[in-house]
């Protein structure tokens, strides 16, 4: 009888700790919107960087060159960060442009001067709303406690990014 209540009462802490487990949201798979989440994520601030390093080189303003080098610094650590989150749940994520930024990277090329700095401005404003409402939407409501921690903890930046390129495309106008 005692081995029988030990057995039982072996299954059901086993149990319990399996549901803990898969319920504090810090377990070693995510979901397909976490997932969604590090792919979009780094998607963004891939382009983000591309888009820069463009406008570090065609630019010829120095607040489009300071921004553009920020935005390089931070979206840089930020795929760092991103890299090291999905390799805890051996994640591939992409490593370049996504395909409807490359096409406006081509649209960007053919622009010089003021008109490439108030296109590569306006665009900076929408990716970064874009990107606020992303980190915003999995801080608020992911599943995996590591993935929502990192939305929150960035999107401060991406806050301060928003408000920046705003102000950069009111500069230009």
């Amino acid at each position: 009888m005692k081995r029988k209540i030990f057995f039982a009462a072996s299954f059901l802490v086993l149990a319990f700790l399996s549901c803990d487990k898969n319920n504090n949201g810090s377990n070693n798979t995510l979901n397909s919107s976490d997932q969604n989440f590090l792919t979009t994520a780094a998607y963004s601030s891939h382009d983000e960087v591309e888009f820069a390093q463009l406008a570090l080189a065609k630019s010829t303003d120095d607040s489009v060159k300071m921004f553009a080098q920020m935005m390089i610094t931070d979206h840089t650590k930020a795929l760092m960060g991103l890299d090291s989150l999905a390799g805890q749940y051996n994640i591939t994520l992409p490593t370049m442009i996504d395909s409807a930024h490359a096409a406006l990277k081509a649209n960007l090329m053919s622009l010089s001067g003021i008109d490439f700095d108030t296109s590569y401005a306006a665009g900076q404003v929408q990716d970064h709303m874009a990107a606020v409402t992303l980190f915003q939407n999995e801080a608020n409501s992911g599943d995996n406690d590591n993935v929502r921690n990192f939305a929150g903890r960035n999107l401060p930046v991406l806050q301060m990014h928003l408000q920046m390129a705003d102000s950069l495309t009111s500069y230009l106008h």
